[in-house]
C-alpha cells in the first residue's frame, strides 16, 4: 500500500473511531481513491479488488474528485470498490440507474474536455464508452456524511455532519490535491457541498463569469471546482451534461488546465 492509500486510510479510521465515540458510526462506508484492481462476481454482486489507483492518480494530469452527500443504501460498503454494475451476474454496461450513467458521462467530459474540443452528447451517451473508461479513469469518490442514507437529505441534516466532521473532511478532500472537483448537491440554486469547498478548503474560490454558475476557480492553487446537481436528479441527460461541459469549455478557453 502507498503512502496516499496510507493517509487516507488513517483518516477513515480516525474519522469511524470519532463517529462511534458520537454513536454514530453504525453503516459507516469507507470511500476514497477508487481500486482499479480486478473486477469479479460473487455472493450476487459485482466486486473490486484493489490495483494500480494510487500510481494512476499520482501520474495523472487531470484528477478528479467526486463529492456527494451520503451512499443511497440500507447497507455500508466500501465505496472504492465502486465499478457502477447492476447486481445481476449477466451484465451490460446499457443498463444501470441515472446516478453511475452521469457519473460515467460527467467523467468523460470533465476529463477529455479541452480549450479546444467537447465531447459531444452522442458520444458520451454510448456506455460503450463512458461505461469502461470510469472504471479505468483516475477518479476519488467522498461522501461528506459516511453513514448510510435515503434517496434525499436535508439540508438541514447535511449541514449537521458537515459541521461534526468537518476536520476529516477537509482533511479527505485535501489529501488528494485534486486538480477537478466535483460537488453533486445542487438543489435550487445552492450546494452546501460546494459552500463546504469554498469555506474550508479553496478560499479563493470564485465563480467564473458567463458559465452559468456551473464553473469556480482557485487562483492561489489552479484548481476547477464543478457546481453541479446531484447524478440522480431528475434532470435531462442531455441537458446537464451539455450545460456543465460547454460552461467548463469555455472556462478553459480562458485558463490552461
Amino acid at each position: 500500500m502507498g503512502q496516499l492509500k496510507q493517509l487516507e486510510q488513517q483518516i477513515l479510521d480516525e474519522w469511524r473511531r470519532f463517529a462511534e465515540s458520537k454513536h454514530d458510526a453504525e453503516e459507516f462506508s469507507e470511500d476514497g481513491l477508487l481500486w482499479r484492481g480486478l473486477i469479479y462476481y460473487a455472493d450476487g454482486s459485482w466486486h473490486r479488488r484493489e490495483g494500480n489507483e494510487e500510481e494512476l492518480w499520482l501520474n495523472a494530469k487531470r484528477r478528479l474528485l467526486i463529492l456527494t452527500k451520503d451512499l443511497n443504501d440500507t447497507e455500508a460498503w466500501n465505496i472504492r470498490q465502486e465499478t457502477g454494475r447492476q447486481n445481476t451476474a449477466v451484465f451490460s454496461y446499457q443498463y444501470g440507474a441515472p446516478f453511475i450513467k452521469n457519473l460515467r458521462m460527467w467523467t468523460y467530459g470533465l476529463l477529455h474536455t479541452t480549450s479546444e474540443e467537447v465531447p459531444d452528447f452522442k458520444t458520451v451517451r454510448n456506455m460503450e464508452l463512458s461505461g469502461p473508461f470510469f472504471e479505468t479513469a483516475p477518479i476519488a469518490h467522498v461522501n461528506c456524511k459516511k453513514q448510510c442514507g435515503g434517496s434525499s437529505i436535508t439540508n438541514r441534516l447535511l449541514s449537521l455532519y458537515l459541521n461534526d466532521y468537518a476536520d476529516f473532511l477537509k482533511k479527505q478532500i485535501a489529501l488528494y490535491d485534486a486538480n477537478i472537483i466535483l460537488c453533486c448537491g445542487c438543489v435550487n440554486g445552492k450546494n452546501l457541498i460546494l459552500d463546504f469547498v469554498r469555506s474550508q478548503y479553496l478560499t479563493d474560490l470564485q465563480v467564473v463569469p458567463d458559465t452559468g454558475d456551473w464553473i469556480y476557480y482557485s487562483p492561489a492553487t489552479e484548481k476547477w471546482v464543478i457546481n453541479s446537481y446531484h447524478p440522480s436528479a431528475r434532470i435531462g441527460y442531455e441537458e446537464c451534461y451539455v450545460g456543465m461541459m460547454n460552461a467548463f469549455h469555455l472556462a478553459l478557453s480562458r485558463k490552461t488546465l
